[in-house]
């Protein structure tokens, strides 16, 4: 665990590994250090073998609020150099996310505007507290977006879509980006945490290898042939199947109890 004054907060216990974002007087603000730090978390849970799920949370009010525009504003003309230092090391923890196998979900409160959003939408599900709102942000800045935020929402809602968010919307509210397609689930914010323990522990209790698979088999999908698809099943359900994770999926079907899967 690192300590309070780290803008990531990272802690595993029971198989989750969990990443605050830690900054909350600047509403969890994305700059180099919280970046550079995010990368880092991501990559020791990609590695933790102990780890079966990732949780990304705020501390504070928000979730966040994306960039942290007072730092972009401070670094003046020397911007564009120091944008290329917090993309590139934001972006090798979104790659870092969606590289692992690893279920991530987002559970956000508050605002996740900008970079955050894109955070959100990169892992695989995004639980969200009902008072949660939602921002691309991005055009009123004057540039596109980041964090694979082009990708995550051509996919989720098609080219149109994707365009109308970007460069005509604001703001919108949990129940609209769920709507949208943009969330997993909304809940109130009084049950957000006990919601994420829930969904966390099932993501937990899964076969790790049959996650990785099905993981990868989505998120490849959209790009994939038919035919494709079909010989990477063949090839994924082959692997899994001789694992003993498979076996005790048998032998607890057969003894009508839950499978107690180890992750071999």
């Amino acid at each position: 665990m690192s300590t309070a004054s780290s803008p990531i907060e990272l802690v595993v216990a029971d198989g989750i590994g969990t990443i605050w974002l830690n900054r909350p007087e600047r509403g969890n603000g994305i700059e180099l250090e919280l970046a550079t730090a995010l990368r880092t978390a991501t990559l020791d849970l990609e590695r933790d073998a102990s780890v079966k799920v990732v949780v990304i949370r705020g501390r504070g009010a928000h979730f966040s609020v994306g960039g942290d525009l007072r730092a972009f504003s401070a670094a003046g003309a020397t911007f564009p150099r120091l944008a290329t230092d917090i993309i590139t090391s934001f972006h090798d923890a979104l790659l870092s996310l969606r590289r692992s196998g690893k279920p991530a979900i987002a559970a956000v409160h508050g605002a996740c505007a900008g970079g955050a959003m894109s955070l959100a939408l990169a892992c695989d599900f995004v639980l969200a507290a009902e008072t949660a709102h939602f921002s691309v942000a991005y055009r009123r800045l004057g540039v596109p977006a980041d964090g694979g935020m082009t990708h995550s929402l051509t996919s989720l809602v098609g080219p149109r879509r994707a365009l109308e968010l970007m460069l005509l919307s604001d703001r919108m509210n949990a129940s609209e980006a769920l709507s949208r397609g943009l969330i997993t689930r909304v809940c109130a914010e009084r049950e957000l945490e006990a919601e994420l323990t829930n969904m966390a522990r099932a993501l937990a209790d899964n076969s790790p290898a049959a996650s990785r698979a099905v993981k990868a088999l989505i998120w490849r999908a959209d790009t994939a042939t038919f035919d494709e698809q079909l010989s990477a099943e063949l090839a994924s359900f082959v692997d899994c199947a001789s694992s003993a994770d498979f076996r005790e999926g048998l032998e607890a079907f057969n003894e009508r109890r839950p499978p107690v899967f180890g992750g071999e």
